[in-house]
């Protein structure tokens, strides 16, 4: 059973909009690009867009040249071949699958702060409810559950731009936001490992290579739409965010937990406020269908291909992923279980999948540029298109560059435990494809 060609090119770019959740990143992530950059952050976040748009270079001329359900896995499968792919593409499956994670602690931890006044309850009273509909969202026809992420996303950005055009409308205009300012180019180096990953998921929309109408132009259009829409709002939002707290009381940036609704409260109101977090709510939930859908539609690929059993390549009757959603959403749950027992907040738990995710997605990133390097080096080289090179080259640095970062100075507990974390799964992916049908296919074909 094959996927059906039914999604449009909004449709299509709508997946990447929800995984990127432009809404999460800018209500959560802005303070840890202030920590280093200063006051400099909105020109973090356009340097940071300049980048992730070399790493997106890679994305756009592979997909040009095959459409498939795997993403990265399908993509580098295409370049270099289906051991690359496969190690590429199970990197990518911890960041989509555990991005589930990441937004539902998100949206306990939203749900938990917009109903403290009257129920008080927990944020797992909330994650687990949203889990079982996202479960059931991805299930359903795929075209459905699109249409809902896109109107969802628009919602929440609409609301989070009304606040920064009243900040705006009621501070001083500033050039110094966009200057390297007192953090150097040191500050802002460090700050553009988090300019960069709040950019995480741009790729997503590769991974409907099967289900768009016209994969080889309209997935290109939705990878390089979404980077460039989500570098035009993180940078205006963060300049608004910035010049909101005001430009000598940097430290309130920082030290926030949630910059988007401490500048509500104060220019708009609690009225407003509640708005905004609504608006971040329903974005964590779509960022979890996304995510979801993705990570599901990998595991179709790998057992498509032999490296997993052939039953999680089964559609159901609404040619959506079948045994694959279950497997993706019942992982989750069980994690989701586990730590709901440990005395974390969600906000905590939010960072920590988020940061596990960074890890994996950054070695895919990486060897997504090698492969385009490697495919198109000869034909650009013959046609005097070195300038096509250029891309790939800063994209691999730029991941390399982002991934050493996180490693090296050691992070703080529980931090520095996650890199052995990724490298155990990492083994057992190695496992995985060492002893799937596809690989001793190869190796008996080669001996």
């Amino acid at each position: 059973m094959k996927f059906k060609r039914k999604l449009s090119r909004i449709e299509t770019t709508a997946l990447s909009i929800a995984v990127i959740a432009m809404m999460v990143g800018a209500s959560l992530n802005t303070p840890f690009v202030a920590k280093s950059a200063g006051t400099s952050v909105p020109l973090v976040f356009i340097i940071a867009t300049i980048g992730v748009l070399c790493i997106a270079h890679s994305f756009v001329r592979l997909s040009r040249k095959v459409g498939h359900a795997g993403s990265v896995y399908g993509l580098i499968r295409y370049a270099q071949g289906p051991c690359a792919g496969f190690f590429a593409g199970w990197a990518m499956l911890m960041t989509y699958g555990i991005f589930v994670s990441a937004a539902l602690f998100g949206f306990g931890y939203f749900a938990a702060l917009l109903t403290a006044s009257f129920l008080g309850w927990p944020w797992w009273a909330f994650s687990f409810p949203c889990a079982a509909l996202v479960w059931l969202m991805i299930y359903r026809d795929i075209k459905l559950s699109m249409r809902l992420m896109l109107a969802i996303e628009f919602i929440a950005i609409s609301l989070l731009l009304v606040v920064a055009f009243i900040i705006i409308s009621k501070r001083p205009a500033s050039p110094v936001p966009f200057m390297v300012g007192d953090a150097g180019i040191s500050g802002i180096s460090q700050a553009l490992v988090f300019g960069l990953l709040t950019f995480i998921g741009f790729e997503a929309a590769a991974s409907l290579g099967e289900e768009s109408h016209h994969p080889s132009r309209d997935i290109p259009f939705a990878i390089v739409t979404t980077v460039v829409v989500a570098g035009i709002f993180f940078t205006f939002v963060s300049y608004a965010q910035t010049i909101g707290y005001g430009l000598d009381k940097l430290g309130e940036f920082q030290a926030s937990s949630s910059p988007t609704n401490d500048l509500s409260i104060r220019y708009g109101g609690m009225i407003l406020a509640t708005l905004v977090n609504i608006g971040a709510l329903i974005s964590t939930f779509a960022m979890a269908i996304g995510s979801g859908n993705a990570a599901s539609h990998l595991l179709i690929s790998f057992g498509r291909d032999g490296f997993l059993p052939k039953a999680v390549s089964g559609l159901n009757h609404w040619n959506s992923p079948g045994l694959a959603t279950h497997l993706v959403m019942a992982s989750n749950l069980i994690l989701m279980a586990i730590l709901a027992t440990m005395s974390y907040s969600p906000f905590d738990l939010y960072g920590y999948t988020g940061m596990i995710a960074t890890l994996t997605v950054l070695i895919a990133y990486a060897m997504m540029g090698a492969a385009a390097l490697k495919h198109f080096a000869k034909e650009d080289m013959a046609r005097f298109h070195v300038f096509n090179l250029v891309p790939p080259v800063i994209g691999i640095g730029l991941s390399l560059y982002a991934l050493i970062a996180n490693l090296y100075p050691i992070p703080d507990p529980p931090f520095n435990y996650f890199p052995y974390v990724v490298l155990a799964y990492m083994a057992i992916g190695f496992g995985v494809w060492l002893m799937s049908s596809s690989t001793r296919q190869a190796l008996a074909n080669d001996g």
